[in-house]
């Protein structure tokens, strides 16, 4: 494991993004973005991607100076096409819009589509989250066919088709879920692979259909499973559709599919319904309700939702990130292509 400060580290892969041709300030910006995911524990969503998206630069599918157009626009509604450029970019603007048409119509729904790699949906909900909404994003990946199967299946039909939900409170930053519909996210299991470590059984068939806990399974045909069985495939299930038909991109089993990363995100003017002082109030008195709950046997806190990420983030600022070899051999080598020495000090 390498271990390295959130600031350094976001110098140095700000420095190869920007090596291989990105504006510096949107280079900065995706960088932040990855390392915050590091910082708040999502490593799946981290710097392990930083050889991904370099890839994607250099073969034309990331255009780091594409321009976001509107396709369609209402006043509580828009359609955005992300002209190909960084998800995490696109979705930021994309969420601005929602509490723009939201601060003046009480609420705002946006969907996106034709971008890069979306990123950490929970980083929007939280974005609008910490400005007084109530925040929603739903996503789906690009790859045609899916990776997961439905529930009883073990063949693919979706993507992880990932949701997450943000409330605003006053004694975290924000409330908030952020989980794939699978099982678990594609990118903790090459986290899995950069560690050199097994995945828990429920995570993966392999190409025979067969249970399996060895992560390179899903390099050799193996199936991503739901999570919750009928429960979060039926939530795989309107996760797509909703992405797919809302956006035009329709879903990934059909024939018309086309192949694009989608968001489709929310928020909600707390203040058309009370005062939103007195909504953080609330959160913070369910907050504590929950952690006041008796405890089951052998467990020694209850969290609640996104209480476990802001501790990481503490932890990890305090004590840098660990990023594994493999990941951080990506970084330098794409780093090296574009004539960037990556070093830790």
């Amino acid at each position: 494991m390498i271990r390295i400060s959130a600031g350094r580290l976001t110098q140095v892969v700000s420095g190869v993004f920007a090596a291989a041709g990105v504006p510096e300030a949107d280079a900065a910006q995706v960088a932040e973005s990855l390392v915050e995911n590091n910082l708040v524990g999502h490593d799946s969503h981290g710097v392990l991607r930083v050889g991904s998206y370099v890839q994607a630069l250099e073969n034309g599918r990331l255009d780091p100076h594409g321009e976001t157009r509107i396709l369609r626009e209402s006043a509580t509604t828009a359609l955005l096409d992300g002209g190909r450029n960084w998800g995490v970019l696109v979705a930021r603007a994309a969420m601005n819009l929602a509490m723009q048409k939201a601060r003046e119509h009480d609420m705002g729904m946006v969907a996106i589509r034709n971008t890069a790699h979306t990123g950490r949906l929970g980083e929007y909900t939280v974005q609008a989250a910490r400005e007084g909404f109530v925040a929603m994003v739903i996503g789906t990946g690009s790859r045609p066919g899916g990776t997961v199967a439905p529930f009883g299946a073990a063949s693919p039909v979706f993507n992880t088709n990932p949701l997450s939900w943000g409330v605003p409170a006053n004694r975290f930053p924000a409330v908030f879920v952020d989980f794939a519909t699978s099982a678990a996210a594609w990118g903790k299991i090459q986290s899995a692979l950069d560690k050199g470590t097994s995945i828990p059984l429920g995570w993966l068939l392999n190409a025979q259909g067969e249970p399996t806990t060895d992560p390179e399974d899903q390099r050799r045909g193996g199936v991503q499973l739901p999570f919750g069985d009928h429960k979060g495939s039926g939530l795989a299930f309107m996760v797509e559709i909703l992405c797919g038909g809302l956006s035009g991109v329709s879903c990934a089993p059909l024939d018309d599919y086309a192949g694009e990363f989608v968001l489709v995100m929310g928020a909600v003017n707390i203040a058309a319904f009370q005062p939103v002082e007195r909504f953080r109030a609330q959160v913070d008195g369910l907050v504590d309700a929950v952690k006041s709950a008796r405890k089951a046997p052998g467990v020694q806190e209850i969290l609640v939702p996104g209480e476990m990420e802001w501790r990481t983030r503490e932890q990890r600022l305090r004590d840098g990130i660990e990023v594994p070899e493999a990941a951080w051999e990506r970084i330098v080598a794409a780093g090296q292509r574009h004539g960037y020495t990556v070093t830790l000090d």
